[in-house]
């Protein structure tokens, strides 16, 4: 008996060694493809930049004032709309450069329309590549690239029930850094298309005002200029002060519709 027991205790403690090494290796692997996901990421994040200075220089070049992007303007007209898309698209993805910027130049090239078309198109883009680069490389990988402890603090927003309602106020007030949320939200469980619909939606007002903006810099339109500026200025230092607490506010809000249809 003392045989057999000694046995089935051997054999106990030789499944629980093995379990232990299985869950050893897999956190190992999933460290590792974390990093490799981690590193592919930055790849992408920095070559890009790199292939359009070293390879495409002259790009760069013909935007380097307003008298350049006017000759370009006049001499490459179909060669800027997809360009503007691709530059939107990597500022949503990369954010090494203001949104703003790029709507203001789309603005003061084309006419209002078509500038809007152009970014849109961009930021939808952007928006949903990063969406699925973040489901794609998964929760360890944004994890390195944004830090666990904040983006793990995105992620719990996006999943909770006012979700929806303050993904709306982040976008929808200028200042306030947005390229976080399509990370997290590739990862979280927040509805794919309402998602895409909520961010392109909010993002319309300060979309709309850049692209004016680069159409009154075209025109010489200097009062409206200063007058459209001193708006944005303001409702970005606004937003920037009192973000947090208009969230509370709608909250609140939120809180007393529920309670009430309750």
């Amino acid at each position: 008996m003392n045989g057999i027991g000694g046995g089935g205790e051997e054999a106990a403690r030789s499944r629980s060694a093995q379990a232990e090494n299985k869950k050893e290796f897999m956190g190992k692997f999933k460290k590792i493809t974390a990093i490799f996901k981690f590193l592919l990421l930055i790849g992408i994040a920095i070559g890009l930049p790199l292939l359009l200075y070293f390879r495409y220089p002259e790009i760069l070049n013909e935007f380097r004032d307003i008298e350049s992007i006017n000759a370009m303007a006049e001499t490459r007209e179909g060669f800027l709309f997809p360009f503007f898309v691709g530059l939107q698209v990597f500022q949503v993805i990369v954010s090494i450069i203001p949104a703003q910027a790029v709507q203001i130049a789309a603005g003061y090239v084309y006419n209002f329309g078509i500038a809007y078309i152009a970014c849109v198109a961009g930021l939808l883009i952007g928006t949903v590549v990063t969406y699925f680069i973040a489901k794609l490389l998964g929760r360890d990988a944004m994890q390195l690239l944004f830090g666990t402890e904040r983006i793990d603090k995105f992620v719990d927003k996006l999943n909770s029930k006012r979700a929806y309602i303050l993904l709306f106020i982040v976008f929808l007030i200028p200042g306030i850094p947005k390229d976080i949320f399509a990370y997290a939200a590739g990862i979280s469980r927040m509805n794919v298309f309402a998602f895409f619909l909520i961010s392109l939606v909010a993002r319309t007002p300060a979309l709309m005002a850049s692209v004016l903006f680069g159409g009154m810099m075209r025109s010489g339109s200097y009062m409206g200029m200063i007058v459209l500026g001193a708006i944005i200025a303001i409702l970005c230092i606004l937003g920037l002060k009192f973000h947090n607490k208009l969230a509370d506010i709608v909250n609140g809000f939120y809180e007393k519709l529920v309670g009430g249809g309750a």
